[in-house]
């Protein structure tokens, strides 16, 4: 009987061990993106292996009338760059002002678990990469992980911005997981 109860434990123990067990520099983080659309993913190149980017950009006939035309995921190896997501907000906020200052930020979530934080914020009245001040929103969700910092950003031309549009994409971010 006390070999069973010791096998049990055992066992419950190392699969427990197995599950939560995230390897440095494997860790991502899987954001379900529209289904409605085909995307293609493309790695972007950094120069250091501490940092990762991928892509997400539509394809097809839907490419042209799409309010989001890409999504970018960036993560950072918390080994070689310690990062936190607390802060950040303000910090891309700042940022943007600097060349819109009519740019406001709104935090939409901020939750931590486990001691890992995830903040969903939305900065206003900035502007696309070649367009004015007041073109665009930018949706950008930051996650902690176990061994990496995870960012998720899209933008949103004003023109296209809806209140329903802003909330699907807000519930998808919120709906992403780490891996």
């Amino acid at each position: 009987m006390i070999r069973i109860v010791i096998c049990l434990i055992a066992g419950s123990f190392l699969t427990t061990l197995a599950h939560a067990q995230i390897n440095p520099g494997e860790e991502k983080i899987v954001v379900p993106l529209p289904s409605e659309y085909r995307w293609k993913s493309t790695k972007i190149p950094k120069d250091t292996k501490g940092i990762r980017g991928t892509a997400y950009t539509i394809k097809g006939n839907a490419a042209d009338e799409v309010a989001v035309k890409q999504v970018t995921v960036t993560t950072i190896d918390r080994r070689y760059y310690p990062m936190k997501a607390e802060g950040s907000p303000e910090e891309k906020w700042l940022y943007e002002k600097s060349g819109c200052p009519e740019a406001t930020l709104e935090v939409v979530d901020r939750k931590v678990v486990d001691g890992h934080t995830a903040i969903l914020y939305a900065i206003k009245s900035t502007k696309m990469p070649d367009g004015q001040c007041g073109s665009a929103n930018l949706l950008t969700y930051v996650v902690e992980g176990p061994t990496a910092l995870h960012t998720v950003e899209l933008t949103i031309p004003e023109a296209q911005f809806t209140p329903e549009r802003y909330k699907k994409w807000c519930d998808a971010l919120l709906q992403s997981r780490i891996e």
